[in-house]
C-alpha cells in the first residue's frame, strides 16, 4: 500500500499519538489528524500541539455532538438497546459517527486511505472497519497495532518520549478512557483484576453515593414518539438535554456501572461506565412504554432489542439488518409520547410517575374500587376458553401416565 493520504481517527491519546507518528515514518505521506468532537471535555489547542508535535500535516476537528445524539443515540434509546443486559454502548455508538466523518472528509480533501489506534485484541477494530466497509469500500484502513513492535502501553510510553510527543500518560496512570457525551469509561491498571472492587476516587463526573444530596431530586421529562425533547418543561436541543441530564444523574451519584462484558471475539474485558443521562433516559423510556405501548407490540419488539444491540456492539450500525430493525422500532414509537417523571437520589433512579394522552392504562377498567364492571359470566367464559388447550394437553399426560405403570 502507498497512501498519498491517510486520514488517521485522533483522540489524542497514547495509542493514536504514537499512531500518528509510526504512519509518518512508515509511509513518508500526508497525514490528518481527523477529531470528532462527540461531546469529550478537551483542550482542542493543546489537542493541536500534541498531534502537530506526533507529525500530522493537517489537525481537523469535526463538531458532530448533534448528529451523534439526535441520529445515533436516540434511535438506539428507542430500542431499548442495551448489550448483554447491561451496557448502554456509549462507544459502538460513537464510533460509527467517527467512521462517517472521516469518510466525509477523505472525500472532501483527497485523502485515499483511513487509519485508526485500536488494538487486535479489542472490539473497536471491528466497529471503525466494517464501518467504514459499509460506507466506503474504496478506502482501505490502515491499523498500526497490526503492524508496529510495540507491544504494550509501556512500549507506546517510550515510543513517544522518544519522539518527543507530549502525551499526559504515565507509568503511575495507565488507565484507558474513552470519553464523549454520553459517557466515560476506565479501562485497565487494577480494574483488570476483577477481584479488585472500582474505587471512587477514580470517578471522573459521578459523585459518589455517599456524598450526594440527602434529599431526593425529581425530574420530568417529554418525549415524543419515543425521543426526548424536554427536561422539567423546558425544550431543550438533543445536546442540552443530555448535558442537562448528565449534571442533574452526576450531583445525585446516578449512572456508574461496573460491567464484566464479552467482546466480539469472545474475550471478557472490564470496564468501568459514567454515563448518568442514558441511565436516565433508558428508565424514562422504558416507564413511558409500560403505559403507552400494548403488551404484544412491546412483546414483539422485544424480540429483535437483543439482536439489535448485538449488531450495533459489532460495528454495523450501518447495515441492512439494523436499519430494518430500526423501521420496525420506529413505528412502534409512535404512541410514545408523554411525561414521565424521574427521582434522583443517591445513586438509585426510579420513575414516580407518568402522564400521557396515549396511555393505555384505564384506571375504570383495573380498580379495585368502583368502577366498569365486570360480569362474572364473562370472567368465567374467558377461564374456560384459556383452559381448553391445557384440559387436552393435562389429559395426555394422565394417559400416558396411567400406560406407563
Amino acid at each position: 500500500m502507498n497512501p498519498n493520504h491517510i486520514v488517521l481517527a485522533y483522540s489524542g491519546g497514547l495509542d493514536t499519538s504514537a499512531a500518528l507518528r509510526f504512519l509518518k515514518e512508515r509511509f513518508g505521506c500526508k497525514v490528518t489528524a481527523y477529531c470528532a468532537n462527540l461531546g469529550q471535555r478537551e483542550d482542542w489547542k493543546k489537542l493541536e500541539h500534541r498531534a502537530k508535535a506526533a507529525g500530522a500535516d493537517v489537525f481537523y476537528v469535526d463538531d458532530v455532538r448533534g448528529h451523534f445524539i439526535e441520529n445515533f443515540v436516540f434511535p438506539a434509546l428507542k430500542a431499548n438497546a442495551v448489550y448483554e443486559s447491561h451496557y448502554l454502548m456509549g462507544t459502538p455508538l460513537a464510533r460509527p459517527v467517527i467512521v462517517e466523518g472521516m469518510i466525509a472528509y477523505a472525500r472532501r480533501e483527497g485523502g485515499d486511505a483511513l487509519a485508526h489506534g485500536c488494538t487486535p485484541k479489542g472490539n473497536d477494530q471491528v466497529r471503525f472497519e466494517l464501518s467504514a466497509i459499509l460506507l466506503d469500500k474504496s478506502l482501505p484502513t490502515i491499523a498500526p497495532w497490526r503492524l508496529w513492535d510495540l507491544a504494550s502501553r509501556e512500549d507506546l510510553l517510550q515510543y513517544c518520549a522518544k519522539h518527543d510527543i507530549p502525551i499526559q500518560h504515565s507509568k503511575e496512570d495507565l488507565f484507558s478512557h474513552d470519553e464523549n457525551l454520553v459517557h466515560l469509561t476506565t479501562e485497565g491498571e487494577y480494574l483488570e483484576e476483577i477481584e479488585n472492587a472500582f474505587q471512587w476516587q477514580h470517578a471522573s463526573w459521578i459523585t459518589p453515593p455517599t456524598k450526594a444530596p440527602d434529599q431526593v431530586e425529581r425530574l420530568t421529562i417529554d418525549f415524543r414518539e419515543g425521543v426526548p425533547v424536554a427536561v422539567n418543561g423546558e425544550k431543550l436541543s438533543p445536546v442540552d438535554i443530555i448535558v442537562k441530564l448528565n449534571a442533574a444523574g452526576a450531583r445525585n451519584g446516578v449512572g456508574l456501572q461496573d460491567i464484566i462484558e464479552n467482546r466480539i471475539n469472545g474475550m471478557k474485558v472490564r470496564g468501568v461506565f459514567e454515563n448518568p443521562a442514558l441511565v436516565i433516559l433508558h428508565k424514562a423510556h422504558r416507564g413511558l412504554e409500560c403505559a403507552t405501548l400494548s403488551g404484544e407490540v412491546a412483546r414483539v419488539r422485544d424480540l429483535v432489542v437483543n439482536e439489535y444491540s448485538q449488531i450495533v456492539y459489532k460495528g454495523l450500525w450501518f447495515a441492512p439488518e439494523r436499519k430494518a430493525i430500526q423501521a420496525m422500532v420506529d413505528y412502534s414509537q409512535r404512541h410514545v409520547s408523554g411525561e414521565v417523571s424521574i427521582d434522583l437520589y443517591k445513586g438509585s433512579c426510579t420513575v414516580a410517575a407518568v402522564r400521557s394522552e396515549h396511555s393505555l392504562y384505564s384506571r375504570d377498567l383495573v380498580t379495585l374500587h368502583r368502577g366498569v364492571e365486570f360480569s362474572g359470566d364473562d370472567a368465567t367464559g374467558f377461564l374456560r376458553t384459556m383452559a381448553l388447550r391445557y384440559q387436552i394437553e393435562g389429559d395426555r399426560e394422565l394417559r400416558m401416565a396411567r400406560g406407563s405403570r
